[in-house]
């Protein structure tokens, strides 16, 4: 799958760009991503980053040896982590957003942690989820694969906002910015407690 970096001021953007794989970030995509998460936190001419996808799903799983890095990410690096999410997000594509320190989903988007069905568990995106949303949840929507809505999502906290469709690039990048010219000391206070 490929990545598109692009640099705004002082927000750094990362899509996801794989939509004919529906943005699954196999072994090689996800070391690149996380390889770009660590550059963009090392970077002083970034303030925050963005990541968001291209295409009908937001991503539809994450594999490799940096996955477990990838869902403890934003415990180490010292910029905001904001995710713009649609369409339909499962099993590793959860667990990234909540590794986000701030989550925007279109309203209609579709959350599932469906590993079960195919009789997998999948150990790392459960404790990443559970971070999240809490571990009771976090276990049933994991034993259950039941689909759930954005609603639901906002609701348990694994999404901050809810947005129209046409309007989640707006308000994510938005927010994004926002934090990315924000006093850079007390953003990074606040990231280290």
């Amino acid at each position: 799958m490929s990545l598109r970096i692009e640099q705004d001021g002082r927000l750094r953007r990362i899509t996801l760009a794989g939509v004919a794989q529906r943005n699954l970030l196999d072994a090689v995509s996800a070391a690149r991503l996380l390889e770009e998460l660590r550059d963009a936190a090392a970077d002083d001419g970034s303030g925050a980053i963005l990541i968001d996808a291209d295409g009908p799903v937001f991503c539809s799983g994450v594999e490799g040896e940096a996955a477990a890095e990838l869902f403890s990410i934003s415990r180490r690096i010292s910029k905001p982590l904001v995710a713009a999410a649609q369409g339909v997000v499962i099993n590793g594509g959860v667990a990234l957003l909540a590794s986000a320190h701030v989550v925007v989903a279109a309203q209609g988007t579709s959350f599932g942690l469906t590993d079960i069905r195919e009789g997998k568990w999948n150990e790392e995106i459960y404790r990443a989820v559970a971070g999240a949303i809490g571990e009771r949840r976090a276990l049933e929507l994991s034993l259950t694969g039941r689909i759930f809505t954005t609603p639901d999502a906002v609701a348990w906290g694994l999404v901050h906002t809810a947005a129209p469709a046409f309007e989640l690039d707006d308000r994510a990048t938005g927010i994004a910015t926002a934090l990315a010219n924000a006093n850079v000391e007390a953003v990074r206070a606040a990231l280290r407690r």
